[in-house]
């Protein structure tokens, strides 16, 4: 029986960044493209439908017509959008996860703070570009504080239970011990 030791129990997902950065880029790009294409088929089809509702089909050969082109112009818009939304998705994804592996790499160590951190000037960069007023900004940053929080907390959580090291964690074992002993 073979002990292997398990390298990757401290990284977050339990992946090497390079491998959890393609991972996350991707699955961000798949998730964006399917909701891109979504929303492009529905504003395709109802500007179709705005473009083309002066001069409706009479036929039964010029609806079939109709709907035969009315459903590539759907496809082609919603490959479209899919394609922009899909980038979107994914830049905006990976610079929090680079961001947040940048800061563990710069801290040494991995916690829910470069998490939080990253969340912060991930959602106030998008605030800023997006030319938000400032209270919107600041709501903005806000929710994107807690949800890096949140998916900070939740990285450390998954690490600890598969038995890796989150410094925080820790500090609360010798005070666990401490309240076990009896008096």
């Amino acid at each position: 029986m073979s002990s292997q030791i398990d390298e990757y129990k401290d990284e977050r997902f339990h992946l090497p960044t390079k491998e959890r950065l393609t991972a996350v880029a991707a699955a961000s790009g798949i998730v964006g493209a399917g909701a891109g294409f979504y929303e492009g088929i529905k504003l395709s089809s109802l500007r179709f439908l705005t473009e083309n509702g002066h001069r409706l089909p009479r036929t039964v050969g010029g609806w079939y017509f109709y709907h035969k082109k009315k459903n590539y112009v759907m496809i082609i818009g919603g490959t479209k959008q899919a394609l922009k939304t899909g980038i979107k998705y994914s830049a905006g994804v990976s610079s929090f996860f680079s961001l947040e592996a940048a800061l563990d790499y710069c801290k040494g160590t991995r916690d829910f703070l470069s998490s939080t951190a990253a969340a912060l000037a991930v959602s106030w960069t998008y605030g800023a570009y997006k030319q938000m007023t400032p209270v919107q900004r600041m709501k903005y940053v806000k929710r994107g504080g807690l949800m890096g929080l949140g998916i900070g907390i939740i990285q450390d959580a998954m690490i600890q239970s598969r038995g890796g090291h989150v410094w925080y964690l820790h500090l609360f074992d010798g005070y666990s011990k401490q309240q076990e002993e009896p008096l």
